[in-house]
């Protein structure tokens, strides 16, 4: 049997939809009342009726049975566009009691702006399982097409799932409704990896909207994971179906959780496979033994707002800081992996920097709010600015400033005019050089990117021409960047084999002391005998332009004979 015949077996054991799931289908579309005033007849779509109201009909004005109401309504109109309010239910239907919007005939034209798609599971406890069976929904009332103003919505089963304790297993489409199921996924065993082994159903018609709606949850309450808490879950997780997955192999573990508030842990766990390991043992059923605390510890735990994140920062600090104490960090908003990131950088105890930033959180306002986070920010911000002017940052009461908003502020006005002293600098050097003629400024081109070593040499473009011939022989783009070079918005350089200077070979571009780019015959986009594109020049020829690269960054040092002046190398004799 094929796994494509074993998924279709498996689908035909789902038990097929009873009249009771069909309606609760139908009544999560909009409820409306279709009415033609001239005939006095009415078609109801919550409960699928066509009547025609007659004059003892009208008499009766009960809330029930409020026939004149339905008759005297306006007619509503649909929303034009998104921004418009859609159509609110305003009368009760006179047959079955539900809200519902009156759409008068003659003015509903062809009623293709009525149709409506939803998502359905519906569950129900059957042959000692629960099964799931997944249904794209669609209702429609358009004349034109043949639909009935009364009909049941249009059903098309796309997903079967089937849960039992320590097993759940799956089957859905391969792309659309219409194509056959294509193989049953099963889920024997607990998480592994953050990933679950079943999947939604409704991964290929994401356009229908996000989410689903679940009916039958009182069938929970006939199967073994009647103690989840399974009503709450529906109204808070996106992915109820993997919330009942994990019911299937962490049944007493989800209840503890979902029973103690602690929902947003449940969902990590369900949508994200978080587990949150360094607090909760997702293997030990028992509460005592699921959390990794102390009972008394635990017993204050429960007093707070039972954010998981407490607990995690008191065991990352290893008891160094009171459960209170995180607690209240964590209202003021921590970022506990940032921090402690920040912590480690510089080389201090977690918990006096989190007692430092909390005790500066008022310095630090970004946007109108205030929280630790954000003093975290401030202070980091603080520190590049005190790096960049040479504090001693190895002296604590310099690392952690007393008046952090006053250091901070220092610290940044001093680097701020550092950086516009060196940019003015920098733009005078460039005005400066561009005030020379070409060769004026190839001469101070040379003495700055002028180098040779181990056989090859850097050297500066005689002329323009010299510019256009390299890009023609290589057949690259340089040619463009002849003008830019001769005017010094940008510097081209040419590397050379030492024996060949004159012979074109690979052409550098540099932003001051920066190499932007490096390349040879048509960029490397030449395929060679190996049957794959030429090598980067970056990586075949990286100690020579490592090399060539440090030594401008060290001031393009030289000797008297005008030579680079190269650190010596170990072992070789001076």
């Amino acid at each position: 049997m094929t796994s494509q015949e074993k998924a279709e077996q498996f689908a035909g054991k789902a038990p097929p939809l009873n009249q009771a799931e069909r309606d609760a289908i139908n009544a999560l579309f909009p409820a409306y009342i279709f009415r033609r005033s001239c005939t006095n007849e009415i078609w109801t779509t919550c409960c699928r009726r066509h009547m025609v109201v007659k004059d003892e009909d009208m008499m009766v004005t009960t809330p029930e049975r409020n026939f004149p109401a339905v008759m005297w309504e306006p007619h509503q109109r649909e929303q034009r566009n998104r921004w418009d309010d859609p159509p609110k239910p305003t009368v009760q239907c006179p047959l079955c009691g539900k809200m519902a919007i009156v759409k008068e005939l003659r003015y509903s034209g062809g009623r293709d702006n009525l149709s409506r798609y939803r998502r359905a599971v519906v569950l129900r406890w059957y042959r000692g399982a629960l099964w799931a069976r997944a249904y794209d929904c669609g209702k429609h009332y358009s004349r034109d097409k043949g639909y009935s103003l009364t009909g049941e919505p249009k059903i098309k089963l796309v997903g079967v799932y089937r849960f039992k304790p320590g097993l759940a297993e799956a089957t859905t489409r391969d792309w659309y409704w219409d194509q056959p199921f294509m193989s049953v996924e099963r889920q024997d065993g607990p998480l592994t990896k953050g990933k679950w082994h079943i999947h939604g159903p409704f991964t290929a018609n994401a356009d229908y909207g996000v989410g689903y709606d679940v009916i039958g949850l009182d069938e929970i309450q006939k199967s073994p994971f009647r103690y989840c808490v399974a009503e709450e879950a529906e109204r808070k997780f996106s992915k109820f179906l993997h919330f009942l997955t994990a019911c299937c192999f962490y049944p007493r573990q989800i209840e503890m959780l979902m029973k103690a508030g602690m929902s947003d842990v449940v969902r990590d766990f369900v949508e994200r496979g978080v587990k949150h390991a360094a607090v909760i043992n997702w293997d030990e059923p028992s509460p005592a033994k699921a959390f990794k605390v102390p009972r008394q510890d635990m017993k204050t735990f429960l007093g707070t707002n039972r954010d998981i994140r407490i607990l995690e920062l008191y065991k990352r600090l290893n008891g160094r800081a009171s459960l209170e104490e995180c607690a209240e960090w964590i209202s003021k908003g921590v970022n506990v992996k940032a921090t402690l990131r920040a912590a480690k950088k510089w080389n201090l105890p977690p918990e006096k920097l989190i007692r430092y930033l909390h005790s500066n959180v008022g310095c630090a306002r970004f946007g109108g709010m205030s929280s630790m986070d954000a003093a975290l920010r401030y202070w980091e911000d603080y520190l590049t600015a005190a790096e960049a002017m040479g504090y001693q940052l190895h002296r604590e009461n310099v690392l952690l400033p007393k008046a952090l908003g006053a250091a901070h502020d220092s610290a940044t006005a001093k680097h701020q005019n550092k950086m516009e002293r060196e940019r003015k600098k920098a733009q005078a050097e460039k005005d400066r050089l561009a005030a020379l003629s070409y060769e004026e400024r190839r001469v101070e081109l040379e003495k700055k990117y002028g180098f040779a070593m181990d056989g090859y040499l850097i050297r500066v473009p005689a002329n323009k021409d010299e510019v256009l011939n390299e890009g023609r022989t290589l057949q690259h783009c340089v040619g463009g960047y002849a003008d830019r070079h001769m005017n010094g918005t940008l510097t081209i350089l040419f590397m050379r084999e030492a024996k060949k200077p004159g012979v074109p070979w690979l052409t550098i571009e540099m932003s001051g002391n920066k190499l932007v780019q490096i390349h040879g015959f048509k960029n490397e986009g030449l395929y060679t005998t190996k049957g794959r594109f030429a090598p980067d020049p970056r990586e075949v020829y990286r100690e020579f332009l490592d090399t060539w690269l440090d030594w401008l960054k060290k001031g393009s040092k030289r000797d008297k004979q005008g030579n680079p002046k190269l650190p010596r190398k170990k072992g070789v004799a001076a």
